[in-house]
């Protein structure tokens, strides 16, 4: 059998640690946003007005005085720049449309008919009620659409382009909102971003894509062989996440506050990092170089943990982490020969703290662990595939050490929401 570890089987993505956290940035956002609308807008408007508003006399453009009214195909062709005049009947009915355009039919003074493609808004109205002075144009080259054959003797050739460049230009009011409004969507979106990022770097939950780059995930062999030592602890309770997360879960609010407070704290009276190195020292030496003392399993894996927890309140670093991981590790190896023994001397302290504590369900906590313990050793992929000789060495200032194990512990290592 072999399971699909979840990188982070509480918080996965990250949204239910602290969620308040994004909803207080809002009020924020909001803030930045009136700033960028009525701030920022009107100055960005200034330049947003003059990149699209086409030159003067440009085709699509109003046409002043100054812009010759052509009379035939001829007059176009030798003009350049032109304008027409034309019956409002032709602007608002003479019409067909060619995908999202709209073109018009336009019968020239001279007779000759032609198609048009006309910025309405350039329109002006003439001294003559009825008819009006199109936008400034040019005839251009084309060939025309199957919709806008359905008159005889049109000229299909070319087309009068009254259009141009033209875009819709926004009220600057249209503008500044629509500029909050896209600043509003995208502060929230870099917010999103940053918090999670943020909040991977501080340990605080699993990437949400990248997730085997989880700084909390082991780095080599060894990290992952004292991961496994208290695997049973990380999967016993609900606040943790399990193995192989080397501090057994992530690092939200709670769980530090549990640590340092509850467990460390109170529990074993840690308050530093000078306290909590003592604290491991003692219980692996407690059993180094001897093989007569009483359940080492219990005291020697509740040192990893120690270690793993330290890290995730930031008592101790990475490399002080794997140093004092790689000698605890070294006397669990040589207090057993495989983790069924370091299992079985593990449990058998376990129960017997619970009964020095007077709790009267011992027998049934302890076999509530060891049925966690069975579980993953039943995994193939779990945290007793573990070779039990794996190398525990561990150099200063190196983070890589060995990876085969690794890797194939990740390989079967996926990110499953709840």
């Amino acid at each position: 059998m072999s399971a699909r570890y979840k990188i982070s089987n509480k918080n996965i993505y990250g949204f239910k640690t602290n969620i308040y956290q994004m909803f207080l940035l809002i009020p924020v956002i909001w803030i930045l946003t009136f700033l960028i609308e009525f701030g920022l807008g009107p100055i960005l408007y200034k330049g947003y007005q003059k990149d699209v508003t086409p030159e003067e006399g440009a085709a699509g453009t109003e046409a002043g005085s100054d812009i010759p009214v052509a009379g035939s195909i001829a007059d176009m062709e030798q003009m350049g720049t032109f304008t027409l005049i034309t019956e409002g009947v032709v602007i608002n009915h003479d019409t067909f449309r060619a995908g999202e355009e709209v073109y018009h039919y336009i019968k020239l003074p001279s007779g000759e008919k032609v198609i048009a493609h006309i910025n309405k808004k350039a329109i002006l109205e003439t001294d003559e009620a009825g008819f009006y002075r199109l936008p400034a144009g040019v005839w251009r080259e084309w060939e025309a659409p199957e919709e806008a054959m359905i008159y005889k003797n049109l000229v299909t050739d070319h087309y009068v382009d009254m259009y141009g460049d033209y875009v819709p230009v926004l009220e600057e009011a249209a503008y500044t909102r629509t500029l909050g409004s896209a600043a509003s969507a995208w502060l929230y979106v870099i917010a999103a971003v940053l918090y999670r990022v943020i909040g991977v770097r501080r340990k605080r939950f699993a990437p949400a894509l990248f997730w085997k780059r989880d700084p909390l995930l082991p780095r080599n062999d060894m990290e992952c062989w004292c991961a496994s030592t208290f695997a049973v602890w990380a999967h016993s309770f609900a606040m943790l996440e399990g193995w192989p997360l080397v501090t057994g879960v992530h690092g939200s609010r709670k769980v530090l506050y549990n640590f340092r407070k509850v467990a460390l704290g109170e529990q074993w009276d840690i308050r530093n990092r000078q306290d909590g190195i003592q604290t491991v020292h003692e219980l692996v030496e407690r059993h180094a170089g001897r093989l007569d003392t009483e359940y080492p399993g219990w005291d020697l894996c509740r040192a990893t943990q120690l270690l793993g927890m330290m890290y995730l309140v930031k008592m101790i670093d990475r490399d002080e982490m794997d140093r004092e991981f790689s000698k605890a590790g070294k006397v669990i190896q040589q207090q057993f020969s495989s983790w069924d023994e370091m299992a079985e001397s593990y449990l058998g302290g376990y129960q017997a703290w619970l009964v020095r504590s007077g709790n009267q369900e011992a027998a049934q906590y302890t076999e509530r662990r060891r049925n966690i313990f069975r579980r993953l050793k039943a995994d193939l992929n779990g945290p007793y595939s573990v070779p039990w000789r794996t190398d525990l060495t561990w150099t200063p200032g190196s983070s890589k050490g060995e990876r085969t194990v690794l890797k194939r512990i990740l390989s079967n290592y996926r990110a499953q929401g709840v």
